[in-house]
């Protein structure tokens, strides 16, 4: 990452080639149109929330799979996949 905490290019185009889960895996984008806001998809908390604390509780957030995150061109969330708690996945 840069000094401003923002990915490079680079980033996030490896964190999704190296996305594992499949398509119909359920994660969260930022709302809005088409599918939200933001660069990355989030993986979700037992609240329903971004496992990473993204956002705030006026943050709106709204469900689809990582296939239709992907075609809108979100990637992975960089702390989503680095908590070392995975255990609700999969």
């Amino acid at each position: 990452m840069t000094d401003d905490r923002k990915p490079t290019w680079d980033e996030p185009v490896q964190r999704t080639r190296d996305e594992s889960r499949d398509g119909s895996t359920p994660v969260l984008v930022q709302a809005g149109e088409p599918t939200g806001g933001g660069y990355a998809y989030h993986d979700m908390n037992t609240d329903g929330r971004p496992l990473c604390g993204a956002g705030d509780q006026e943050t709106e957030y709204m469900t689809v799979t990582i296939e239709e995150a992907r075609r809108h061109g979100k990637s992975p969330c960089q702390r989503c996949r680095q908590l070392p708690d995975l255990s609700h996945r999969e």
